[in-house]
């Protein structure tokens, strides 16, 4: 003999109580890279029509120049980061404290996704310190300051991001590699325009609004790292060694 229709419906409710349900916040965290990505090469805008020059605002990065703009730098509001957290992981120190740079970026950045704040991480390197803008983060490291930005916006939003639900950008394949192993999804952009002087290891014109996708997993340009970038690394801000070389 079945149980009686109000002790079925009585033990579906309760069934369904105490089993344990997801929680998903929605919150999701895009990072990115700054020099190549969020701008473009000085002086280039000939071969980069689509980007921005910033009158009288100073890059100190590689060559040094005025400010180039990437695409996706002006259209931020335009992708799906727009209804995400975001954060700066940077090999580069943005031209210094209080930089002029540094308050473009930050403008352009909040006024197209969740930005709650214009310091800076006082201190260089991937340690978290208070802010999600890191600086001088070396190269094929900046995984490791995922976890402080998170942490930061947990802290300080009461926000809950899972790892899944991070998205980093980077030009360098040698900065997107390392992302392997880890639970964070990381892209490498500025695909079709590459820095042929310094051996396609670098971006020329940065991020473009296509690039930036949601999509999981590590993905590289041509699903495979320049060769250029096996060498590069960097010895100073914005200056490069290419083992017996130096590139500046």
């Amino acid at each position: 003999m079945g149980l009686p229709v109000g002790m079925r419906m009585f033990l579906v409710a309760f069934l369904a109580s105490t089993t344990a349900q997801p929680s998903p916040s929605g919150e999701c965290l895009c990072v990115f890279d700054i020099d190549r990505t969020l701008t473009g090469k000085q002086g280039a805008e000939s071969s980069c029509p689509a980007d921005a020059i910033q009158p009288f605002i100073w890059d100190a990065a590689y060559d040094g120049g005025i400010l180039m703009l990437s695409e996706l730098t002006q259209n931020l509001a335009g992708t799906f980061c727009h209804k995400c957290f975001l954060g700066i992981i940077t090999a580069g120190t943005a031209s210094g404290r209080w930089s002029a740079e540094r308050t473009r970026l930050y403008n352009k950045l909040s006024a197209g996704g969740k930005l709650p704040t214009s310091k800076w991480n006082p201190i260089n390197g991937c340690v978290n310190h208070g802010s999600p803008l890191v600086t001088a983060c070396a190269d094929g490291t900046k995984q490791t300051a995922v976890p402080g930005i998170q942490q930061w916006y947990k802290e300080n939003n009461g926000a809950i991001i899972a790892d899944s639900d991070v998205y980093f950008f980077d030009d360098r394949s040698s900065n997107v590699i390392p992302f392997k192993g880890f639970p964070y999804n990381a892209r490498q952009i500025s695909c079709d325009s590459r820095d042929h002087s310094h051996g396609d290891a670098i971006g020329l014109c940065g991020a473009r609004l296509s690039e930036i996708k949601q999509e999981p997993g590590v993905i590289l340009c041509n699903g495979k790292a320049a060769e250029g970038d096996v060498n590069l690394v960097e010895f100073e801000d914005g200056h490069y060694r290419n083992r017996t070389s130096v590139i500046v």
